[in-house]
């Protein structure tokens, strides 16, 4: 039987052939102390990202890359990547740079060391840099409506329910995932953070935890793209 990775990193990739080359390079020079796995999932690029994908796979024996036929959106294919996942633990990705693989380190211990099920980054934990003042009071005030709902079940309040770095455990992960029904880019958040605050284990909930983390925004100019309320209030409650 194979081994299990300790841990799944699911990347989900649209037109990211300026930066994906070196996120992957950045993951294998944080020298984890887990062994991982990596799973690229395409949603259709119309750049050179499925190039780089291609050498990436024959370059590295733990990476696995996966193409949409279509473009599902970020949250199908997030799912689609989650659950292709082995790993014991799962985390998402983003290819932009944004986040620092490194600090997933300190994730990891601290999920492993106090038992907990999942693990959330938190942006506002650390002076970071702030470049739209609406999207850090968006993320703000969605972060605060989606509490609301998941604070009485989880007994833990959710500083940045919008963050890409969600750690959780690989086999919750995968069961929340098979039932997401977001299309949108940014249902994914709110919907898993809901799911994940329902979700039970012998009649008790996910035992949570939060991490301050580093974020170092893009401009729109640089390829971001606007995050607009569209399809973010998609799976509250």
């Amino acid at each position: 039987m194979a081994n299990i990775p300790e841990l799944s990193l699911i990347i989900p990739v649209y037109n990211e052939e300026e930066t994906l080359e070196d996120l992957i390079k950045r993951v294998y020079d944080a020298e984890f102390k887990f062994d991982f796995e990596i799973i690229i999932v395409d949603d259709g690029s119309k750049d050179s990202s499925r190039d780089i994908e291609r050498r990436l796979e024959e370059e590295y024996p733990n990476i696995r890359v996966l193409f949409n036929d279509v473009n599902l959106g970020k949250s199908q294919t997030v799912r689609r990547g989650v659950l292709e996942s082995k790993g014991r633990f799962v985390v998402t990705q983003d290819a932009d740079l944004e986040y620092e693989p490194a600090e997933l380190q300190e994730m990891m211990d601290f999920i492993r060391e106090d038992d907990l099920e999942a693990v959330y980054g938190n942006r506002f934990g650390k002076k970071n840099k702030v470049i739209y003042w609406q999207n850090y009071w968006g993320n703000k005030i969605l972060s605060f409506v989606s509490n609301l709902f998941t604070y009485f079940r989880l007994g833990v309040w959710i500083p940045d329910m919008e963050v890409c770095y969600k750690l959780i455990r690989g086999d919750i992960f995968r069961s929340i995932a098979e039932n997401l029904e977001s299309t949108s880019n940014f249902g994914l958040e709110p919907e898993t953070t809901a799911r994940l605050s329902k979700f039970t284990i012998d009649g008790r909930h996910v035992q949570f935890g939060v991490v301050p983390i580093s974020y170092y925004p893009r401009s729109n100019g640089t390829g971001k793209e606007d995050e607009g309320l569209e399809g973010w209030f998609e799976g509250f409650g």
